[in-house]
This record gives structure tokens, C-alpha cells and sequence, in this order.
């Protein structure tokens, strides 16, 4: 039996084999390997440096400034204005905007130090980084140019992209006052920045596009799902309801896909859908149907995303928590379900089993108290911590099974507990391999694509190098595959961080080539580069750890 004191949890939570109702033949088993399992420290990544920081943000922005920019004073380019006489609003914003961009890359230093005491930050780090290189190239555009309308999306990405990370920072318990006061110096100047050229504050609208659209796809499965499971009026009842919600959520996206839409009426269109989504969410959830669980879960995660993305602010919704919570011991019981006695036997740390999972379920029931007492946020937010270190403990001892099944239940396990944090608004610092599978990706792809408009280039303009620069890219694509397939594979993270320090620096050595081309290809070996840069600087950060 394993007691959660360090918890505040007074009764003991009960033996492995009551809680795991398994045959008895297996629980008699698991109980004689039992210990208990006091919960492990978490493990630091090893911290994102500063001099790392300094060198994502000088390939950033000079990447982002370098000739390949010249494309955009040309016809086609830069919307139409007077280059030649300097606005007010330039006048204004000139200094501010330096001054941003002088202080921003020292919040990217302190969170590079601060990752080490707090990994969750890790993901942070990457997007002051970004921002960073973002200040420092608009910076130089707005020296160069006299007329700001020609730097309007400039500005609205720049300001989106500081909002998202300054109300992300927000949500972080424990930041020191460096970073604090970093972060509100940085705020003022933004906000300055906006009223100077008289633009509206400004959130990621591509991604939301992007969001809102998943979440509309997301609801047509779950309409499918319940066209399978559920009979009758019932069902009929619920495919209309959950279509009024999916409809809400599509003009949702047309609203935010209008570049002229204003933020106040996509609030109020996401608020109505709340209000149809939300009571059918609660009566679905009362069906305790684990097909429809599935749907249930994504529709959370991807609502979660949107509301962040808003930069809401944060909410306990109780109920859905201790929906998740549930689902969550469900997942559990699904787990040991898909086991047999023999793979308990085989495991690398069986003596660990009881433990584990008595620990499991321990801080499972815990958490659930917590939110029915109506505890506050930071309480929740600490039970929830616990369930994190508990999972850990758990894949510890049970990712190691030879089981597909068993390996498919644990990862629906992680899935559920993603889920709970989104809806606490908490920043994840492990490894979210999925997000890293895509951006290899998406890598991959763009490194065919350059691939074709590299060798078109140097077909009509043959170069001294352009030998070595087609090998460079042909090695840059075939160590971003292997990287894809070695993240869907599970390799280990420091194989991981083997490759893509190879690839990143690959990438360096094949840019220096591209930018030297000067034909007509150059705006579409522009355009691939561009967005095969920050994807890599990205996953560098990710697997820095």
C-alpha cells in the first residue's frame, strides 16, 4: 500500500490489487513484486544556453533580412506608398521599435536560464527567440523605409507573436522577477508600438484558421460517432444540436479568416458557440461512453487551443475536469485490462508494479477532491503536477512493454492528461514528439520542394558550387526522413539531438549557397527558406533536452 502524505492526503490509498481488478492469479503476482514508490524528481532538460539563444536569434534574423528580403521592394512586393516622404507614424514608431528590438533577445537569456528551474518554459525559450529575430529584422525595415503601411503585416505578426508569449508567460508560476519586469518593460513598449501606428492589438489569426477548422472536423467525427453508438430519437436529437455546434464553429473560421474582422465579434461568435457546445459536451460525457471519449478528448484539447490562441483568460471549468479525471482512471483500468501475467512478469522493474500504479490512481482520486472542494487555480495546478510526476513514474516502469495494445492504452493515458492541462491552461516542458513528428514533416517536404527549385536554378545559371550545393541538399533530405521516421520510431532524445544538430547545421551551410542566386528563381527559393528555417530552429529547441 502506498501512502500520499506528501500530498495531504490522510487515508491510504488502497492495494494495487483491489484497485486494478484483475484476475486473481495476476493481482497475487503483482502484489509480491510490490514496494512502495516514493515519486521521482523530475528530470531537467539540459538548459537551452545562452549562447544557443544568441545563435537562434542571429540565424533568425539574418535569415529573415538578408537579399532574399529585397524581393518585397519590387513590384509585387511592399503594398504601394511614399517611399520617399517620412510618416508620423514612422517618426514615432522608429525608436520604439529599436528600442524593442534591443531589449527583447535579454528575456530570451533570462528564460534560457530560467529553463533549467522550470522546464516547462522550454517551448518559451524557442518563441522569444523568434520574436527576437522578428523585433531586430522589422527594426531594420523601419529604418530603411519612410512609409510604415508598407510594413502593416510585419507589425501585426510582431505584435500577435509578443501577445501569445506574453499572456503564455503569464500562466507560469515561479518566473523570477528579472523575468517579470522584463516582460512588463516589453509590454509597455508594445503597447506603444500599436498606438503609434493606431493598430488594433492583434492575435495569431493563421493559426486560428488552422484551429477552428480541426475543432469544425473534429465535431463531424463526433457527429459520426454518435450516429454509430447512439439509436433512436436520442440520437437524432444529438446530431442536430452538435451540427448547430459545428456550423458556430465554421463561422468561427470565416470570421477569422477575414483579415478586416474585428476580434470582438470572433469573441462573441466563440462565446456562442460555447453556449450550444458546452451543455451537449456535459450530456455526452453523462453517457460514459468510451468510443465517444476519444472525440470528447480532442474536441477539449483543440478548444483549449482556440481559447489560449484568444488569450482568454484562463478558467477552472470543474466539471470538465473531473470528466477528465475519470477518463483518466478509465484509461487506467484500460491499461491493466490489455495486460497479461506474463508481460507483468517480464518487465524490466517488475518489482515496481503495485507501486506505481497504487500511486497512480492515488493522486488521480486526489486530484479529483481537490476540484470538487473548490479549491483555487494554484491548488488544482499542484494536484495536477502530481498526476504529471505519477505518469512519469508510470511510463517509467510500463513503456517498455511488448504490447501494441498495451502501448496504444498508455498512449491514450498521456492524451487524457494532455487534455487536463490544456484545460488548466498549463504549459507543457516535455517533449511533445507528435508536434515534433510534423514539423520533420513538414521539413522534409520543403526540402523536396527546394530540391526541384534549387536544380532549376542551377540548370539556368551553373555556379562554381552548385555541385556541393546540390549535395547539401540532397544529405539536408535524407537526414530530415530519417529524423521523421526516427521520432514516429521513438528513438531516444539524444539520438534525436544527434541528428537535428547535424541537419540545423547543414541547413546553414546549403543557405549560404541559395542566397546567392540572382534569377527569377530567387522569390521561390525565398519563399521554401523562410519556412524551412524557423521549423528547424523550432525543432532544435524541442529536442534540446
Amino acid at each position: 500500500m502506498v501512502r500520499c502524505s506528501n500530498m495531504g492526503i490522510g487515508r491510504p490509498v488502497v492495494s494495487v490489487t483491489t484497485l486494478l481488478g484483475h484476475a486473481a492469479v495476476v493481482c497475487a503476482t503483482v502484489a509480491c513484486f510490490a514496494t512502495p514508490v516514493a515519486a521521482q524528481p523530475r528530470t531537467s532538460p539540459a538548459s537551452y544556453t545562452r549562447d544557443q539563444a544568441r545563435q537562434s536569434i542571429e540565424d533568425l534574423s539574418g535569415m529573415m533580412d538578408d537579399d532574399f528580403s529585397l524581393r518585397r521592394t519590387r513590384p509585387g512586393g511592399f503594398p504601394p506608398g511614399d517611399t520617399k516622404q517620412l510618416t508620423a507614424e514612422m517618426r514615432k514608431v522608429r525608436p520604439l521599435i529599436k528600442d524593442f528590438a534591443t531589449e527583447v533577445p535579454q528575456l530570451s537569456y533570462l528564460l534560457s536560464d530560467e529553463q533549467r528551474r522550470l522546464p516547462n518554459i522550454r517551448t518559451m525559450v524557442n518563441e522569444s527567440n523568434s520574436l527576437a529575430a522578428l523585433a531586430i529584422s522589422l527594426d531594420k525595415n523601419a529604418q530603411r523605409l519612410n512609409d510604415h503601411r508598407q510594413l502593416v503585416e510585419e507589425f501585426q505578426q510582431f505584435d500577435a507573436q509578443w501577445r501569445e508569449l506574453a499572456y503564455r508567460l503569464e500562466t507560469v508560476r515561479g518566473l523570477s522577477k528579472d523575468v517579470r519586469d522584463e516582460v512588463a518593460t516589453l509590454s509597455d513598449l508594445e503597447t506603444q508600438i500599436r498606438d503609434s501606428i493606431d493598430m488594433r492589438p492583434q492575435v495569431n489569426r493563421r493559426e486560428l484558421v488552422q484551429k477552428t477548422h480541426d475543432l469544425a472536423q473534429d465535431l463531424r467525427n463526433l457527429i459520426e460517432d454518435v450516429q454509430a453508438e447512439i439509436r433512436g430519437p436520442e440520437s437524432r436529437k444529438y446530431q442536430v444540436d452538435l451540427n448547430r455546434a459545428r456550423v458556430q464553429m465554421q463561422n468561427l473560421t470565416s470570421l477569422v479568416d477575414d483579415p478586416s474582422g474585428n476580434m470582438d465579434d470572433v469573441i462573441a461568435e466563440y462565446t456562442r458557440f460555447q453556449e450550444v457546445w458546452y451543455p451537449q459536451r456535459a450530456k455526452l460525457q453523462e453517457l460514459n461512453n468510451s468510443y465517444l471519449e476519444r472525440s470528447l478528448r480532442r474536441i477539449t484539447l483543440g478548444d483549449g487551443e482556440i481559447h489560449q490562441l484568444l488569450l482568454l483568460p484562463a478558467k477552472v471549468d470543474s466539471s470538465e475536469l473531473v470528466y477528465l479525471a475519470s477518463a483518466l482512471k478509465k484509461n487506467i483500468d484500460e491499461y491493466f485490462d490489455r495486460m497479461s501475467l506474463k508481460l507483468l512478469m517480464h518487465l524490466k522493474h517488475a518489482d515496481r508494479v503495485a507501486g506505481v500504479a497504487s500511486e497512480f490512481y492515488g493522486v488521480n482520486e486526489h486530484f479529483v477532491d481537490i476540484v470538487k472542494s473548490g479549491a483555487d487555480r494554484d491548488e488544482v495546478i499542484d494536484a495536477y503536477h502530481y498526476i504529471e510526476q505519477a505518469q512519469r513514474n508510470f511510463s517509467a516502469v510500463f513503456s517498455d512493454l511488448k504490447s501494441d495494445d498495451a502501448l496504444a492504452a498508455l498512449s491514450q493515458i498521456e492524451q487524457t492528461i494532455a487534455a487536463l492541462g490544456r484545460s488548466l491552461q498549463i504549459q507543457s516542458g516535455d517533449l511533445n514528439r507528435q508536434q515534433a513528428i510534423e514539423l520533420a514533416a513538414n521539413v522534409e517536404g520543403l526540402a523536396d520542394q527546394l530540391e526541384y527549385a534549387a536544380k532549376r536554378w542551377l540548370n539556368r545559371d551553373r555556379q562554381q558550387f552548385s555541385r556541393q550545393c546540390l549535395d547539401a541538399i540532397a544529405q539536408l533530405r535524407e537526414e530530415t526522413l530519417q529524423l521523421h521516421q526516427d521520432l514516429v520510431s521513438g528513438v531516444s532524445s539524444s539520438n534525436l539531438r544527434r541528428e537535428i544538430d547535424s541537419i540545423y547545421n547543414l541547413w546553414r551551410e546549403t543557405y549560404g549557397y541559395l542566397v546567392k542566386c540572382q534569377t527569377e528563381d530567387r522569390p521561390t527559393l525565398g519563399r521554401i527558406s523562410s519556412r524551412i528555417t524557423p521549423a528547424l530552429v523550432e525543432l532544435r529547441t524541442m529536442l534540446a533536452q
